[in-house]
C-alpha cells in the first residue's frame, strides 16, 4: 500500500509540474501574440480595439483576431521578435488569412536554421476554419509536448529513478516472498519424507528387535511373520526411495525419454486392472469410458503409466467415504483427450494456479490422513509437456476434481 502510495505521488507530481509548466508557456504565448496583435494594429494605423483577439484552440494552437491585413513577412519578424523576448525558442508555423482576398499564406520557421520555407499548401498544421468577415492569423507548435517534457528534464528524470528503484524494491520484495514460500515448501516435504521414512523404519527396529531376542527362535510362525514384517517394510522404503528419486530427476526427463507407439487405451485398461483391489477395497464406483477412436500416442510408456497411477491415486486419497472414479478418453482433432475426473475434497481456487508446482501440497483441512510430497503433480505435469502435450485442472471444492490431458495421437 505504502509503495503504490508513493508511485501514485510521484506520477501525480509529475503531471502536476507538466501542467503547470504548460500553463506557465499558455500565458508567454498569449502575452506575446497580443503584442503582435497590437503592433500588427498599430503598423495599418487601426485604431479599432479587439477585446481578447488571441483564442486557444488547442493545447498547441492559437488563433489571433488582427483589424488589418497581417503581411507574413512582417508577421514573422514580429513573431520572432516576441517570442524571443517571452523565451519562447521552440519552431513553429504560421498561417495568415486576408479576408479582402479570402486566402490562406502558410509559413514554417525554425530557430535553429533562422529561416522560414513558404508553404504552397498545408503539411502539419491542424484544420483550420477562417471566419470570412475578418483578418485572422494562426501559430502552431508542433513540438510543444516535448518541450515541455525537456522543461521538466530534472524531474522527470529523478521521478523516473525513484520509480525504477521502487521498482527493484517491490522486485526483492516479491523474490524474498518467493524464496520464503519456496524454503516453506522444501521443510514440508523434508518432515512429510520424514514422517514416511519413520514409520517403516520403527516398524523394521521393533521387528528386529523381536527377532534378535531369542526367545521367539522357538516359534517359527513368529520368525516368519516378523521376517515378512521386515520385507514388506523395506520394499515401502525402497518404493518412496525410487519414487523420489524417479520425480527429482524429472527437470532433465525430457532428454531421456525412451519413446515407443502405444495403444493409450489398452494402457489405462492395464493400469485399472492392476489397481482393481485398492479400487474395490476404497469402495470407489468406476466408470471407464474409453471411447477415443485414435489412441496411439508416441511417448515414454513407462512414465505415462506413472502418470495416470499418479491421478488416479490422487482422485482415491483425496475423497471421502464411498468414491467416485471416472475415467474418459476420446478425440478432439488429430488429439487424443483423457479425463479423470472424482468427487473428491476439490481444489480451492487460490490453490489451484499452484497446484503443478514441486513441493505445493493442497490444505486439507480435516483429512490429516494423506501422505505425499507435494512432487506427484509437478512430474504428471512435466511428462504431459515434455510429450508436447497439456494438462488442465477444474476443480470445484467440495464436489471434486477433473483432470484433462491432451496428447497428440498417430495412426497406427
Amino acid at each position: 500500500m505504502t509503495l503504490a502510495a508513493l508511485v501514485w505521488l510521484q506520477i501525480y507530481w509529475v503531471r502536476r509540474s507538466y501542467m503547470l509548466t504548460d500553463e506557465q508557456f499558455n500565458n508567454r504565448v498569449n502575452l506575446a501574440l497580443n503584442s503582435v496583435a497590437s503592433q500588427i494594429n498599430l503598423f495599418n494605423n487601426d485604431t479599432l480595439s479587439i477585446l481578447d483577439p488571441v483564442q486557444q484552440v488547442s493545447g498547441n494552437y492559437f488563433l489571433v483576431n488582427v483589424a488589418g491585413t497581417a503581411d507574413p513577412d512582417h508577421l514573422q519578424n514580429l513573431l520572432v521578435l516576441q517570442f524571443g523576448r517571452y523565451n519562447i525558442d521552440l519552431d513553429f508555423q504560421f498561417a495568415v488569412y486576408d479576408c479582402f482576398l479570402d486566402s490562406v499564406q502558410w509559413r514554417s520557421y525554425s530557430w535553429r536554421h533562422k529561416n522560414n520555407l513558404e508553404k504552397v499548401e498545408q503539411i502539419n498544421f491542424p484544420k483550420i476554419k477562417m471566419a470570412p468577415d475578418s483578418h485572422k492569423f494562426a501559430v502552431y507548435f508542433p513540438t510543444k509536448n516535448v518541450y515541455i517534457a525537456r522543461q521538466l528534464g530534472v524531474m522527470i528524470y529523478s521521478s523516473i529513478g525513484i520509480l525504477i528503484v521502487i521498482g527493484f524494491f517491490v522486485y526483492i520484495v516479491f523474490v524474498i516472498f518467493k524464496q520464503k514460500k519456496l524454503s516453506e515448501m522444501k521443510t514440508d516435504f523434508i518432515n512429510n519424507m520424514t514422517h514416511e521414512f519413520k514409520t517403516p523404519i520403527a516398524t523394521i527396529q521393533v521387528s528386529s528387535d523381536a527377532l534378535i531376542r531369542g526367545n521367539i527362535s522357538s516359534n517359527p510362525e513368529k520368525v516368519t511373520t516378523y521376517a515378512n514384517i521386515i520385507r514388506d517394510e523395506t520394499n515401502r522404503l525402497k518404493g518412496q526411495v525410487e519414487r523420489i528419486l524417479k520425480i527429482a530427476m524429472v527437470d532433465n526427463v525430457k532428454n531421456k525419454l525412451k519413446k515407443e507407439r502405444f495403444d493409450f487405451n489398452e494402457m489405462i485398461a492395464a493400469i485399472t486392472e492392476n489397481m482393481m483391489v485398492r479400487i474395490e477395497n476404497a469402495k470407489c464406483k468406476l466408470d471407464i469410458h474409453l471411447d477415443a477412436k485414435e489412441s496411439i500416442v508416441e511417448g515414454d510408456k513407462d512414465h505415462f503409466v506413472n502418470v495416470i497411477y499418479n491421478l488416479v491415486d490422487n482422485a482415491l486419497k483425496y475423497s471421502k467415504e464411498n468414491p467416485y472414479l471416472s475415467i474418459r478418453t476420446s478425440n478432439k482433432k488429430s488429439k487424443l483427450v483423457v479425463e479423470i475426473e472424482d468427487h473428491g475434497i476439490g481444489i480451492p481456487r487460490e490453490a489451484q494456479k499452484h497446484i503443478f508446482e514441486k513441493f505445493f501440497r493442497v490444505p486439507t483441512g480435516n483429512v490429516h490422513n494423506v501422505k505425499g510430497f507435494g512432487l506427484g503433480l509437478s512430474y504428471v505435469k512435466k511428462i504431459v509437456e515434455s510429450h508436447d502435450g497439456k494438462i488442465y485442472l477444474q476443480s470445484i471444492p467440495g464436489k471434486g476434481s477433473t483432470f484433462t490431458i491432451y496428447l497428440k495421437t498417430y495412426h497406427s
